[in-house]
């Protein structure tokens, strides 16, 4: 027997088939969903799904609360006769420019139960993309941040090129006036042929997934170069933008295999059993 399953995610309902003796556990259990872009309000939630103003995010929503939803049903019992659900989640998009200057706040997150904290009856992930808490000791108990972030996704595709280096972790927005350096000093040097006197490598100057991403834009300075990469990195993020919702996707089904308990992932290169990365993989951006 099928059914219609609706998941109500701060206003948003979301409804979808499920089948109903692996999801009648957890029917009346809502998951509460925080939603914050650090691109367009910082600090500030967004009302629901609906609301996401960037496309990529908001399929990037909708699809990793759809396959956490089904693995939750999967498992029960959900808690009862409590005021707390037992999912908790926030979603945090963190873009690779900022609309201006003013360096973001220290990110959002939760703290209940401590996302460093291993589960006794459980798993617990550690990850750039995600931070994963499952607690399967009844009641369940789900703690994650999701984390869309422009600046993971370049740095997933400078290692995956064979880059050279330790990733950054966490890497976080750029200003737009620090961007905007970068990509005229970028322009200066490799399109103009005017490097500044005595100038250290373009590798010691630019970030290693800032120049990924310049020296697959439009080599062109006809308008301002910055222009170039930033809509260098809307293609990007059409190319990428499955392949990074498909590894959460996988960590998250980690978590919920059988006999799992902590697993902490540095590198995508670490990615490699539970994820073909060369589907991930964004050769060209033109």
């Amino acid at each position: 027997m099928i059914r219609v399953m609706v998941l109500m995610i701060t206003g948003l309902t979301l409804a979808y088939a499920a089948d109903a003796t692996s999801a009648s556990d957890c029917a009346e259990n809502s998951m509460r969903v925080r939603i914050v872009d650090e691109g367009i309000s910082p600090g500030r939630d967004v009302p629901s799904v609906n609301d996401i103003a960037d496309p990529h995010f908001r399929a990037f929503v909708s699809a990793v609360s759809e396959q956490l939803w089904s693995r939750i049903a999967q498992v029960g019992p959900c808690p009862e006769g409590s005021a707390e659900p037992g999912t908790e989640i926030l979603f945090l998009r963190q873009p690779l420019v900022t609309s201006g200057d003013t360096p973001f706040a220290p990110a959002p997150s939760l703290d209940r139960p401590s996302l460093d904290r291993q589960p006794s009856d459980g798993c617990r992930i550690a990850s750039p993309w995600l931070d994963l808490a499952v607690e399967r000791t009844p009641p369940l108990r789900i703690r994650a941040v999701v984390r869309w972030s422009e600046r993971q996704l370049l740095q997933d595709q400078v290692v995956l090129a064979g880059g050279g280096g330790t990733p950054a972790a966490r890497p976080e927005p750029l200003t737009r006036s620090a961007f905007e350096r970068l990509a005229q000093d970028y322009a200066d040097s490799e399109i103009l042929g005017r490097p500044t006197a005595a100038a250290r490598p373009l590798e010691d100057r630019i970030p290693p997934d800032v120049l990924w991403l310049f020296r697959r834009s439009w080599q062109s300075t006809r308008g301002p170069f910055s222009g170039a990469a930033r809509g260098a990195m809307g293609a990007a993020l059409e190319r990428g933008g499955e392949g990074y919702t498909n590894l959460v996707i996988a960590l998250i089904d980690q978590c919920f295999a059988p006999g799992v308990g902590r697993l902490d992932y540095d590198s995508v290169l670490d990615l490699t059993d539970i994820l073909s990365l060369e589907q991930y993989r964004i050769d060209q951006l033109l």
